[in-house]
């Protein structure tokens, strides 16, 4: 395995109670952190041993890993059929004895060069031990942002994008130790106000997530879909006769990797240009995660295509894994996510 025994980091025994691990966190939590005369890099450590251990799920993988010594996590358990249970990309889905579909060449083919770095501990820049540009509890954190309240008919909305966003924490977050999520995210970089306040222009674009490993942005949505099968032609994704309009993410993807670029530059943190790439997720009403199978038609052949929660899955965590930077941690790049958050969770 690539990282600490985090039991070990917490002092703990590898059967011990839930209550246990959380008092063992806390505790060291209290002793270890920096403004206490700890090391930012041995309080991230024990940050991360909670985020495993403190979830029943995450820890259950853990475990599976720990008894797998040497094997990688991305390969340790088979796809599951239901959004309740774990997922573990497989790099080679041929060695399941699964026959190749359409849909699944372009994973399979972007799997063979997923990045050795990916596995490794996460490396930050700047260094943990300089307090900008985002501090120590933000930079651990995995999962940035909310979504807005979307009123008396939000509801439907507001339950695609937090089943999306809840996806991408339990399947691509736990699959990449250097990755993170943003949900509700401007296009455009914040501006000042009349008050000399920096503020995202109203007028801005969002995207519902972004998820970031280096300097490799994935843009994606989420789409709830009635059927187990459904079809597309490059524009219209078709489910039970209907025809659904999807965002343009590419477009979308453009605009927002030219406004990081220009901002950071700006900033003297341009460490070199950040790439983007996008991805739709259909999630389908049973929770099955490779439902509904899209079967592709004229232009939507060629490109990008909206694929189940379990390829999409597999896609995004392919994308994210080929940089040699895989590993790394860019907080001057987080820090100006964060600033186009529609809803910040600071702390």
């Amino acid at each position: 395995m690539n990282e600490p025994d985090f039991y070990t980091v917490l002092g703990v025994a590898p059967d011990a109670e839930p209550q246990v691990i959380r008092a063992a966190y806390r505790r060291a939590a209290r002793e270890h952190h920096p403004d206490r005369g700890g090391t930012a890099e041995r309080f991230h450590q024990i940050q991360a041993a909670w985020d495993v251990l403190g979830s029943p799920e995450n820890r259950a993988q853990y475990d599976r890993r720990r008894r797998q010594t040497g094997s990688a996590p991305s390969a340790a358990t088979p796809a599951p059929t239901e959004e309740g249970t774990g997922f573990t990309y497989s790099r080679s889905a041929a060695a399941r004895g699964a026959g190749p579909r359409p849909s699944e060449t372009r994973t399979r083919r972007r799997s063979a060069s997923r990045s050795p770095s990916a596995d490794q501990p996460p490396v930050y820049v700047p260094p943990l031990t300089e307090p900008e540009p985002l501090n120590l509890t933000l930079t651990s954190q995995k999962t940035h942002g909310a979504f807005e309240s979307g009123g008396l008919f939000g509801g439907r909305t507001k339950r695609r994008q937090r089943r999306t966003s809840g996806l991408l924490e339990k399947h691509v977050l736990s699959a990449l130790p250097a990755a993170r999520l943003f949900n509700d995210v401007a296009l455009d970089a914040p501006e000042l106000d009349r008050k000399g306040q920096l503020r995202v222009p109203k007028s801005s674009d969002r995207v519902d997530h972004v998820v970031v490993c280096g300097s490799t942005l994935v843009l994606v949505s989420g789409l709830e879909v009635p059927g187990s099968t459904a079809s597309w032609d490059g524009r219209t994704l078709r489910v039970a006769g209907r025809g659904l309009a999807l965002p343009d993410l590419a477009t979308a993807a453009k605009l927002l990797r030219n406004s990081l670029n220009r901002q950071l530059r700006s900033l003297g943190a341009g460490d070199g240009p950040i790439t983007t790439d996008w991805q739709h997720i259909l999630i389908a009403a049973d929770g099955d995660l490779f439902h509904p199978v899209v079967e592709p038609q004229g232009a939507g052949r060629r490109g990008h295509m909206p694929l189940a929660a379990g390829r999409a899955i597999g896609h995004l965590v392919n994308v994210l894994s080929e940089s040699e930077q895989a590993n790394v941690v860019n907080r001057h790049l987080m820090a100006a996510l964060r600033g186009r958050l529609a809803v910040p969770d600071d702390l």
